[in-house]
């Protein structure tokens, strides 16, 4: 499937091809228990959190609510052994929601060498790739890339975040689109999910994540056309600045 950008997503079939590829580092996006019970060959967990947040986030979600610090995020790096060198494929079995995650925390880090696997675990499956069970923590051929020896240069990107002040400058832009991806009863006020607050930032439009996904189709990502589609219906154009949350 073809995008204007091709270097986001990677096919299943790729990523099978590389398997012995000794750069290679799959990464499963997935909470450990679902990695435990069965993964793609060769894919190591997250030794944190798949939301890539900062510390204290598991036991207080809404007092800790942002990405991981620099240094947390160094550390997080070198544990899974990520160099200049290596070519990281980000999968879930989620519709692709952790994976795309863990490739947004890579970007605004500056890592550009990640790609997701479209479609995930349900796509690696419906082609009976191999895959394994139990933990595998470092990544076997990179084994003697110590930790330090890591020469990721980690810089934050932060054209990439858009701060409470920001945001509310953008709610009565022209110019600007607010989006938020997060399900009808969350937008409506409905479903609360353990938030202080409900309902929606003003003006916000309303598309679900899972709008972009074909569950059709393994947990691909829809084509161009079909997110163009949804897009314009939206009035959503290229020529505005796009905030989502």
């Amino acid at each position: 499937m073809e995008y204007t950008d091709n270097s986001i997503l990677i096919d299943a079939k790729e990523v099978f091809d590389k398997l012995n590829n000794q750069n290679l580092i799959i990464i499963d996006c997935d909470v450990s228990d679902l990695y435990q019970r069965a993964h793609i060959k060769n894919a190591i967990t997250l030794p944190v959190h798949h939301y890539i947040k900062q510390s204290g986030f598991e036991n207080n979600p809404i007092e800790n609510p942002h990405i991981m610090s620099k240094n947390e995020f160094r550390s997080l790096i070198n544990s899974l052994k990520i160099n200049s060198k290596s070519e990281i494929v980000a999968y879930d079995n989620s519709g692709n929601l952790y994976s795309s995650r863990f490739w947004w925390c890579l970007n605004y880090f500056g890592i550009k060498n990640v790609k997701i696997l479209n479609g995930g675990w349900k796509e690696w499956l419906h082609n009976q790739y191999p895959i394994e069970s139990g933990f595998n923590y470092a990544f076997s051929k990179t084994q003697e890339i110590k930790p330090s020896d890591s020469d990721i240069d980690i810089n934050e990107n932060n054209k990439l975040i858009c701060k409470i002040e920001d945001l509310k400058n953008l709610i009565d832009d022209p110019k600007s689109i607010i989006l938020d991806t997060r399900n009808l009863d969350e937008y409506t006020g409905a479903n609360s999910r353990g938030n202080k607050r409900i309902g929606h930032v003003p003006g916000a439009i309303n598309i679900e994540w899972l709008e972009f996904i074909d569950n059709n189709n393994n947990n691909k990502f829809r084509s161009q056309k079909e997110i163009e589609n949804i897009l314009q219906k939206n009035n959503i154009t290229p020529d505005k600045k796009i905030t989502t949350y």
